[in-house]
């Protein structure tokens, strides 16, 4: 069967699905139905966009893929105004409510996020999901741990002078890692290329959480520590061979913002 076929009495010959193919690898049938040629399947990154555009429904994917309950596009335009506002309001969050985020709006919020673009759709991503708060807490306090090693031990590390307020905080009982956060994502992928896609499909958790009513804290100090320090890597229990990219915690915000501060000028370079 070919990884790509078309139903002949559907097609229009209309040609979109080859002009749209990101790989050209459809050929454009002259006097009928497009083709996937045999030898071009390999170079096929199951994107879907010819399944997608068909204005006939005559494309058909044969390989293994997982749409969307309801899968009819939405072709709504959201309004530019509102969308704008809705990016410049959001906010990182570091004050949360004692309360744990249910597992179902989790795996509704990356039902989405799994949409996010990857290269060549590769869909490197996957995902570490910690809803243990003492979990994340032994996280917090490992890399504490950390930064009292580096302390003594690389004089020249950058991040050297805010070690020590932040172990000041972690011993005056104050969580300055993962801010007593009730839930951890954890991007992590087969290779260190996966990073770009992580950000990205993580850029997308970060935007759509507000939504839900959650917000997010990117954490980069925790994925410095796991990658500079053994135990916290271990502690994060990955899978052996897999690379971890970033992480961000989440939660329900304590507090309402009720103002967007100010921020630099756009620095726009016109050609």
């Amino acid at each position: 069967m070919s990884l790509i076929s078309f139903d002949v009495e559907k097609c229009t010959a209309c040609g979109i699905c080859s002009m749209t193919c990101p790989i050209n690898i459809i050929m454009p049938g002259e006097k009928g139905a497009p083709s996937l040629p045999l030898e071009y399947e390999a170079f096929c990154t199951h994107c879907g966009h010819c399944e997608a555009i068909c204005p006939t429904n005559a494309v058909m994917v044969n390989y293994q893929s997982f749409s969307p309950e309801d899968d009819n596009a939405s072709i709504e335009q959201i309004n530019p105004e509102r969308l704008k506002k809705y990016i410049q309001s959001r906010r990182s969050i570091r004050v949360f409510k004692d309360k744990p985020v249910e597992n179902e709006k989790i795996k509704d919020l990356l039902e989405a996020v799994r949409f996010a673009p990857s290269g060549m759709n590769g869909q490197p991503v996957r995902w570490l999901v910690v809803t243990d708060s003492s979990e994340i807490k032994k996280f917090a306090d490992l890399t504490i741990d950390w930064m009292r090693m580096m302390a003594e031990k690389d004089a020249d590390h950058p991040l050297k002078r805010y070690f020590p307020v932040l172990v000041a905080l972690a011993d005056a009982g104050f969580d300055p890692i993962c801010r007593n956060s009730p839930g951890l994502v954890y991007a992590y992928s087969e290779n260190a290329s996966g990073y770009t896609d992580s950000i990205i499909a993580l850029t997308t958790f970060d935007l759509i959480a507000p939504s839900f009513g959650l917000g997010t804290c990117w954490v980069g100090l925790l994925h410095r520590a796991a990658v500079e320090y053994q135990p916290l890597k271990e502690a994060l229990g990955i899978p052996a061979g897999f690379v971890l990219q970033f992480p961000m915690l989440f939660g329900y915000p304590k507090y309402k913002y009720r103002k967007i501060p100010g921020r630099k000028k756009a620095d726009i370079l016109w050609r």
